[in-house]
């Protein structure tokens, strides 16, 4: 059965979408939410290898930076599947990104592991970032999906998700609540794998919101949203990048087919700035009809 994808908003096929094209002659300038583009940088680590069934591991910024948003990439085969995507606010310490990834019902064979990818940023005090939670109640079988808004003010920069109990073979999507450049909250969204789950499990989604500034500050948040080629091959890999001039500070991404999931979401490179990401997804099996990524990146500039 076809999964009837549930978006907030239509995804665009689109690259280098520029925040000015909104504003209007004579009127009051859109709102943008914006980062200092020389601040935000992508920090990398490797899981340890091992046969564990799940495991986590965080990335860390430092003392005084806040998470944006984050990536991960998995190479423990096709039934390593990525359940977690969380960004993590300590005000008292270091802010991080956790990853989580489970064995499928088959297994992983040998070791594995995975690499977590942190956006991490030194922002004026007026963006105010901060994560918005929201958990759905436990529910059996289907899909899922956990809406988390933004406060009043405030725009999204960046976005998480996680799937508690479905031991792997629930799948996780994350993408933002409109199809324009600005949002204003994110969903994480769960759907079964290609032999259906029919346990309980727990949708959890994740929002990073800040304070806008306006169109006419130098450095502006932007959203780049596009589907990937749709086809039947049972792996997807698609490079991509920021307009010219701005770097990643986040990152969201789902597949629609049932029996497929990400494999990767993640930056290039580390360091600062980083402005180009690859999306991958795969499937155990090759599947029976087309099916897509949807991709969005978040770019500073």
């Amino acid at each position: 059965m076809r999964l009837s994808y549930p978006r907030f908003g239509a995804a665009l096929l689109v690259a280098g979408l520029t925040l000015a094209g909104l504003a209007t002659v004579g009127a009051t300038p859109a709102a943008a939410a914006t980062l200092p583009f020389g601040t935000v940088r992508a920090v990398v680590v490797q899981s340890t290898p091992d046969a564990l069934a799940k495991k986590s591991f965080s990335a860390f910024c430092n003392a005084g930076e806040r998470v944006t948003g984050g990536g991960a990439f998995t190479v423990g085969g096709i039934h390593a599947v990525i359940t977690e995507m969380q960004p993590i606010q300590n005000l008292a310490a270091k802010d991080s990104f956790q990853v989580t990834a489970e064995a499928d019902q088959t297994g992983v064979a040998g070791n594995w592991s995975f690499q977590v990818f942190a956006f991490c940023a030194t922002p004026p005090a007026s963006a105010a970032i901060e994560i918005v939670k929201h958990q759905n109640p436990s529910r059996i079988g289907g899909t899922d999906q956990a809406f988390a808004p933004c406060p009043a003010g405030k725009l999204l920069i960046g976005t998480g998700g996680k799937i508690d109990n479905a031991g792997g073979q629930m799948d996780l999507g994350m993408f933002p609540n409109s199809s324009g450049t600005l949002a204003t909250g994110s969903a994480a969204f769960a759907k079964p794998d290609a032999n259906g789950y029919s346990g309980a499990y727990t949708v959890t989604g994740y929002s990073v919101c800040a304070k806008p500034n306006n169109l006419l500050d130098d450095f502006q948040q932007q959203r780049v949203s596009f589907f990937s080629p749709a086809g039947t091959s049972s792996q997807k890999q698609v490079p991509a990048a920021c307009p010219s001039g701005s770097a990643l500070s986040g990152l969201a991404g789902a597949t629609i087919l049932p029996g497929t999931h990400l494999q990767q979401i993640r930056p290039n490179s580390a360091g600062r700035p980083a402005n180009l990401a690859t999306f991958g997804a795969q499937a155990p099996t090759v599947p029976t009809e087309a099916w897509q990524m949807d991709t969005t990146m978040f770019c500073v500039r």
